[in-house]
């Protein structure tokens, strides 16, 4: 029966959130001279809050955040471990204004191809090499520069929980470009709520906030290996 209960809650929950995507999709695809970036980011916060209260009371699957005193009060560069879209709601609360680095398909998706370009997301095609890498790092410097979070998913694509991937090379590229620290944040959501995956557990999401990772000092493969060390402990930390 608490199978049932979890598999209908889930159902219902997942109608619920391809629907707010839509209707706040549509709110952010208003033009400038109706919606300002001020407002536009209310909507965001606005869609992440509500998808939040909707895993809470139909799922009841919450969160906790460790570490909130490590984010720093000057925007940087977000290494978020991708293994739950649950992680979404977790940035888009905290890091504002932001810019993700996001999988070009995303693009094939109408209401998704006008919300990357009007929150500045940056569309990467995967396996076109240096050529995507270096669109990365002038875009992101672009936009670090504006004042916004760069936020990157250095694995490139959501992983199965207790799993990792070869960390990409743009995020730490940008860092050292810019000399902007990184800052790690690890999470147990995919547990909870798994890549492609209708099920969401009843449970407490933990996202655990690292110390910024200073990058004056390090090349791009030590910026990674710190930046992978950390989450990947931490993650083992939170089961």
């Amino acid at each position: 029966m608490k199978g049932l209960f979890v598999f209908f809650s889930s159902l219902v929950y997942t109608v619920l959130f391809f629907l707010s995507v839509l209707v706040f999709g549509l709110i952010v695809l208003l033009p400038s001279q109706i919606i300002n970036e001020r407002i536009r980011w209310r909507a965001v916060t606005a869609f992440a809050q509500i998808n939040v209260y909707l895993c809470k009371h139909l799922c009841g699957l919450d969160h906790e955040v460790v570490g909130l005193k490590n984010i720093p009060n000057k925007p940087c560069i977000v290494f978020l471990k991708h293994s739950s879209v649950y992680e979404m709601f977790f940035a888009l609360s905290f890091f504002q204004p932001s810019s993700y680095v996001a999988k070009y398909e995303l693009m094939f998706v109408p209401v998704l191809r006008g919300a990357i370009k009007a929150l500045k997301c940056i569309p990467v095609k995967r396996g076109l090499g240096r050529k995507e890498v270096n669109k990365v790092v002038s875009k992101g410097e672009e936009y670090l520069n504006e004042g916004r979070w760069l936020v990157v998913c250095p694995e490139g694509t959501r992983v199965r929980h207790g799993e990792t991937k070869k960390y990409g090379i743009s995020g730490a590229l940008l860092a050292k470009g810019t000399d902007k620290p990184v800052l790690p944040v690890a999470h147990n959501a995919g547990y909870f709520w798994g890549r492609r995956s209708l099920i969401k557990k009843p449970g407490k999401i933990t996202f655990s906030v690292g110390n910024q990772i200073p990058t004056e000092d390090l090349d791009v493969s030590e910026i990674n290996k710190r930046a992978q060390d950390w989450i990947e402990k931490e993650i083992k930390g939170l089961g």
